[in-house]
């Protein structure tokens, strides 16, 4: 059965591009156009281009070209028909899409511990709805201030005290070997029976960036468990679906928040990120159960380039925030310090979270002043002390790109220090500039300078012309009859031909259509798509553009005989040459 190609014309009809790529790229308006940092490739100034009138988008760094649909595929790495689903969910058109245009999912060998993880976690919120004991654990839960729509969003749930109520769940439906995988059972070493890992704990369910499930968190609540010093929070262990070291609590949803505001929260434990939501703060994520690594930074990369890191404010936690300065080198950080050595829960519940949103928004500070509380000394009369403390700050005063910001520090520095005054810890910064300097200069010395040659995206005045004409083909349908009428036309450029037989053919050419092609037939509909031209054909334009393409198939002919000429005559072959010449010259003349 064919596809529907009408229905997905009318899909792409419903949308705006320039909306559906906002909901992930921060678009700003220039001129007629919208403009952003790309998404497919690392740039710090923005060359990705949305054109809302003709509904497409180009990015002149790297040089991709599409409408929505190709958006959707490159950006979520999905086929086509996938693509034409999700547009047509945000169109509200769920309900007219043909089944014919279903996406057939790809096999996917780890879709059976997805499967296990979504079963899981409506088994435990089942516990903790409808039984008697799940309705102790939910009044443990309001007593720590989660409400029901707070408990829905999150999906958190409760696992019963039996030893494989879980098991017996799901083995009616899966294999042993795969629960065994899912890191939600253990097997007994004694009576080799399968148990579940998690008991009589308030499960937190961890997805991944598209909102699956692929892991749990479980956290004690009784007081029976408090005393038998079990431990507050039981991870999920690494399993083929779940990388603690890349993976976020609640990044899925928290991104698209992260991306319109261009920040991203980062706290320590899933009640802390919970408390912020409370808040009005959606743009939290938190590690899972380990500490930040490269592999998180990269992940975080891909969303923001601003990092506020707001970790308990005990000395654990600061030296956490630390370890996490040096690793989320490369990004904007700041960093909320809370008082009294509390956490943002501990914080929301002995305040408010009208003082908790104040603490977030207005209480933050840049890495170096935080350093700058963090090394200091705790006898401050202790001359080595003070010496050893400048000497740790130093290099990190002189990495700060603004002499201001600079300047400041050093004065903060001096105040604390009694036996350093500003111009000392200046001079000690900048002896760490010159220092760095030199050093620069050395490497750049010794470095072989590499010369990239540029690539060369030169549109020739051939295919400059010809793009012309095939953009007016498509828009001008008594054009393309009168160019269906010429037996003989057909475009120089081979991709403009092919597209030019499909228009000829059908009068048109659809999302469904360009999807069928490959990259470089693609990259040449949009570059026609990018030429400028009024809505109108004026008088004469079509005749000029015919004369600039036969103008330029004459020169390029010219340059080919020229060729023939001097290979001829380097060959020794003087006739040829000789005739080859008078043709050359002939040609010449009817161009004058």
């Amino acid at each position: 059965m064919a596809i529907d190609k009408e229905t997905i014309s009318q899909i792409k009809q419903n949308v705006n591009i320039v909306d559906v790529i906002g909901e992930v790229v921060d678009l700003s308006k220039a001129g007629k156009h919208y403009l952003g940092l790309c998404p497919f490739h690392n740039e710090k100034t923005p060359s990705f281009n949305v054109i809302e009138d003709k509904q497409f988008y180009h990015c002149f760094g790297c040089g991709r070209s599409g409408d929505v649909f190709k958006f959707i595929e490159e950006y979520r790495q999905v086929p086509f028909l996938e693509s034409v689903r999700i547009i047509a969910n945000k169109a509200g058109m769920t309900a007219d899409i043909p089944t014919i245009i279903s996406p057939v999912k790809k096999s996917n060998p780890n879709q059976n511990l997805i499967d296990i993880h979504k079963d899981a976690a409506k088994f435990y919120q089942a516990v903790l709805t409808t039984t008697k004991e799940g309705q102790k654990a939910k009044q443990y839960l309001y007593s720590r201030g989660l409400t029901d729509d707070v408990i829905t969003h999150f999906g958190i749930g409760l696992s019963p005290k039996e030893n494989d109520f879980l098991y017996q769940s799901l083995s009616k439906k899966y294999d042993q070997t795969d629960l065994l995988k899912s890191g939600l059972f253990n097997l007994s070493e004694q009576s080799n029976q399968i148990y579940d890992a998690f008991k009589n704990r308030i499960m937190f369910p961890l997805t991944n960036d598209t909102g699956d499930v692929i892991a749990f968190s479980g956290r004690i609540w009784t007081l029976e468990d408090q005393d038998a010093k079990l431990a507050k929070y039981k991870n999920s262990r690494s399993t083929s679906i779940f990388n603690k070291s890349y993976e976020f609590y609640h990044l899925d949803r928290a991104k698209q928040v992260a991306r319109k505001q261009k920040e991203i929260f980062l706290m320590e434990g899933f009640m802390d990120v919970i408390a912020a939501y409370r808040s009005g703060i959606e743009n939290a994520v938190a590690s899972m159960g380990t500490a930040l690594t490269v592999e998180h930074v990269n992940h975080l990369r891909k969303i923001t380039n601003k990092v506020i890191i707001t970790y308990d404010g005990d000395s654990a936690g600061q030296n956490a925030i630390a370890k996490a300065i040096d690793i989320l080198k490369g990004l904007d950080v700041e960093i909320v310090k809370i008082p009294n050595n509390m956490d943002p829960d501990e914080y929301i519940q002995k305040n408010s979270i009208e003082a908790l949103v104040s603490l977030l928004t207005h209480s933050r500070i840049s890495s170096t002043e935080f350093y700058i509380d963090y090394f200091k000394p705790e006898n401050l009369d202790n001359l080595q002390a003070e010496i050893a403390y400048v000497e740790k700050l130093s290099p990190i005063i002189a990495q700060t790109p603004s002499i201001t910001a600079q300047n400041l520090y050093i004065s903060k520095v001096a105040d604390l220090l009694p036996d350093f005054d500003y111009l000392q810890v200046e001079n000690a910064v900048n002896q760490i500039r010159l220092k760095n300097r030199s050093e620069r200069q050395t490497q750049l010395k010794q470095e072989k300078i590499v010369v990239e040659l540029p690539r060369n995206n030169t549109v020739t005045g051939l295919l400059k012309a010809e793009l012309q004409l095939f953009q007016r083909l498509l828009n001008h349908e008594f054009l393309l009859n009168e160019y269906r009428n010429k037996a003989d036309f057909y475009f120089d450029t081979k991709e403009l031909q092919t597209l030019y037989s499909l228009l000829k053919s059908s009068g048109d050419i659809t999302a469904y259509d360009l999807a069928q092609f490959d990259d470089d037939v693609r990259r040449v509909y949009y570059q026609s798509m990018e030429e400028n031209l009024p809505d109108d054909i004026h008088n004469g334009e079509i005749e000029e553009i015919e004369r600039r393409i036969a103008h330029y198939k004459q020169e390029r002919d010219l340059k080919n005989q020229g060729k023939q000429v001097r290979e001829s005559s380097h060959n020794g072959d003087v006739d040829l040459a000789t005739e080859l010449l008078e043709n050359l010259i002939a040609q010449k003349r009817k161009m004058e």
